[in-house]
C-alpha cells in the first residue's frame, strides 16, 4: 500500500513541478571500471589505465572503445606486443570499425613497415564507419606515407621486403602521439542486474523518451495488482533543459515524499545513508516498525538519473541486505 501511494504521489510531483527525476544505480562493474580507466588515461596513468580498461573488458569481453583504449594504453607503456594483439582482436570483432586498424597503422609506420602501415591506412578508409573529415585526412596521409616509403626504401634498398604477415606478428618498439578516436558511449538508461531468473520474473516495462520504469518480482506474485512481498524496481529519467535537479535535491524529494506518507498516517520511518560520493548514494528505509524496507542506489549523471530499489514486506534479514547491496554495487548501467 505504501509503495502504491508513493508512487501515486511521485507521478503526480514528476508532472507538476516538470522538476523531478528519479533513479540510478551504481555505475559498477563494467561502467565503472571503464570510466576510472578513462580518468587514468587522462592524466596520462596508463599502468592504471589498463588494470582498469582489463577489469572492464572481464565484464564486457566486445567493448571496442575499452579494447582500442587498453591497447593504446600499452603502446604507451612501450608494451607494443600486447598493443597489436589487443588491436587485433579488435579487429577481428569489429571488422568494420576503422579506429583500431588506424591505431595498428600507426604502429607500423613507426616501425617503418610501410607496406603493413599503408595496408592498414588504406581499409580504414575503404570502410563505412569513417567519416568523411577523416577519410580526406587518411588519404592525405597515405600520399605522405608513401613519399616517407620512397625516401626510406631509396636509403635502404633491402629494406621491409617481407611478407605482410609475417611482418604483422613482429613486435613493434615505437609509437606515435596521436590521440585516440573512440566511440562516446551512448546512455541508454539500461541496468543489468545480477538477478536470479528462476526466482525473478519481469512483471512490469514502461517507457518513453524520457523515462523508463521496470519491475520484477518473485515468480508467482501478483506485482501488477500490489500483491507482493519482494519488489525490485528499476527506473531511468532523461535530465533535460525542462527536467533539471541534483543527487541531494533529488533524494531529499524521493525520501520527503515517503517521510510525507509517514507521517500523515503516523506511521515510524527510519533511513540511513550507507554510502554516499559526489554522484552516487546508496541507502536504506524502514516504514512503519519495518513493516516495508527498502535498500537502493541512485546514481546521478549529466544526462539521467539512474534508480533501483529492492524493496520487502517486512525486514531484510543481514544474508538478505549484504546479498542485495553487492547486486546493486556490481549493477551494470549503460
Amino acid at each position: 500500500m505504501l509503495l502504491k501511494n508513493f508512487s501515486k504521489l511521485l507521478i503526480c510531483t514528476i508532472i507538476s513541478s516538470m522538476a523531478l527525476f528519479l533513479c540510478g544505480c551504481s555505475a559498477l562493474n563494467f561502467r565503472y571500471e571503464y570510466d576510472k580507466g578513462m580518468r587514468a588515461y587522462k592524466e596520462k596513468n596508463y599502468d592504471e589505465a589498463i588494470i582498469y580498461f582489463n577489469n572492464a573488458l572481464n565484464y564486457k569481453p566486445d567493448s571496442y572503445s575499452a579494447m582500442c583504449l587498453l591497447g593504446t594504453s600499452y603502446a604507451y607503456k612501450k608494451e607494443m606486443q600486447l598493443a597489436e594483439k589487443t588491436f587485433q582482436d579488435a579487429i577481428r570483432l569489429f571488422p568494420n570499425h576503422w579506429n583500431a586498424y588506424v591505431l595498428l597503422a600507426d604502429i607500423k609506420r613507426n616501425q617503418k613497415d610501410y607496406e603493413v602501415a599503408i595496408d592498414y591506412y588504406e581499409t580504414a578508409v575503404t570502410l563505412e564507419s569513417m567519416g568523411g573529415k577523416e577519410k580526406i585526412y587518411y588519404k592525405k596521409l597515405l600520399k605522405q606515407i608513401e613519399s616517407e616509403r620512397a625516401v626510406y626504401s631509396a636509403e635502404d634498398p633491402i629494406a621491409k621486403q617481407q611478407s605482410k604477415e609475417k611482418l604483422k606478428n613482429e613486435i613493434v618498439n615505437t609509437y606515435t602521439n596521436q590521440s585516440v578516436k573512440t566511440e562516446t558511449p551512448v546512455q541508454k538508461g539500461e541496468v543489468f542486474l545480477l538477478l536470479d531468473s528462476k526466482k525473478w520474473v519481469k512483471a512490469l516495462e514502461q517507457k518513453d523518451e524520457k523515462s523508463k520504469v521496470i519491475e520484477y518480482g518473485l515468480k508467482g506474485e501478483d506485482v501488477k495488482n500490489f500483491k507482493w512481498t519482494q519488489l525490485v524496481t528499476i527506473q531511468y529519467f532523461v535530465i533535460t533543459d525542462n527536467f533539471k535537479t541534483t543527487l541531494s535535491e533529488y533524494y531529499n524529494t524521493h525520501l520527503g515524499a515517503i517521510e510525507a506518507i509517514a507521517k500523515n498516517s503516523e506511521k515510524t520511518f527510519e533511513k540511513k545513508i550507507i554510502n554516499q560520493t559526489n554522484s552516487e548514494i546508496l541507502y536504506e528505509w524502514k516504514f512503519d516498525n519495518s513493516k516495508e524496507s527498502e535498500i537502493a542506489r541512485i546514481v546521478y549523471t549529466p544526462k539521467g538519473i539512474y534508480h533501483i530499489h529492492f524493496a520487502k514486506k517486512g525486514q531484510f534479514t543481514n544474508e538478505e541486505k549484504a546479498k542485495y547491496i553487492d547486486i546493486l554495487k556490481n549493477a551494470t548501467l549503460r
